[in-house]
């Protein structure tokens, strides 16, 4: 009896909790492709994981081959670029904005300080990355999974942390061969 009551639960998940989670994930791909539909400024084959907010759209230019994992948040009103062939996981928040705390009220005015964030071609940046206003990620650098970015990253350096300490440097040689081969 046991034995039965194990297989019909198994069977009812199948049947009902399966189909859902595809049903579910259908309509996350979904949103993610209309938000990418309100990136005037984007080349071919982008991707937006799933769901995610944008904000000050007009302000966003994405290169070809781009991928963006669901829950993402990118306030634009600095701008943000994106270079081709760059892959961001998810739960990434990019800034390009923050409070003015020299102002005239406490804790903060009304005036924002709005700076550009520039990403290269060819970057992979891990989950749960936030990258601050007026950062610039060099071509082929590697950002670890948690790091904030406060601080532009050279091109091809390997960052980790809240410190945002280097770890390493990818192999140029094999980079550019890569890139030859169209890899």
């Amino acid at each position: 009896m046991k034995e039965l009551k194990r297989v019909i639960r198994i069977l009812l998940l199948r049947i009902i909790i399966q189909p859902t989670m595809y049903v579910f994930q259908f309509f996350e791909r979904m949103l993610g492709i209309v938000l990418l539909e309100k990136v005037a400024k984007r080349g071919e084959h982008c991707v937006f994981e799933g769901f995610g907010r944008l904000h000050e759209v007009n302000n966003i230019n994405i290169g070809e081959h781009v991928f963006v994992g669901r829950n993402f948040f990118i306030r634009a009103a600095g701008g943000v670029e994106i270079g081709s062939y760059t892959h961001i996981s998810r739960n990434v928040t990019i800034h390009t904005v923050n409070h003015n705390t020299e102002g005239e009220l406490l804790p903060y005015d009304k005036i924002e300080n709005k700076k550009k964030v520039k990403i290269g071609k060819y970057v992979w940046i891990g989950m749960n990355v936030c990258i601050l206003p007026g950062v610039t990620i060099g071509d082929g650098a590697v950002i670890g999974m948690g790091t904030i970015v406060s601080k532009d990253v050279q091109a091809g350096d390997i960052v980790v942390g809240s410190g945002q300490r280097v770890v390493g440097k990818r192999n140029e040689s094999n980079t550019e061969e890569l890139l030859k081969k169209n890899k």
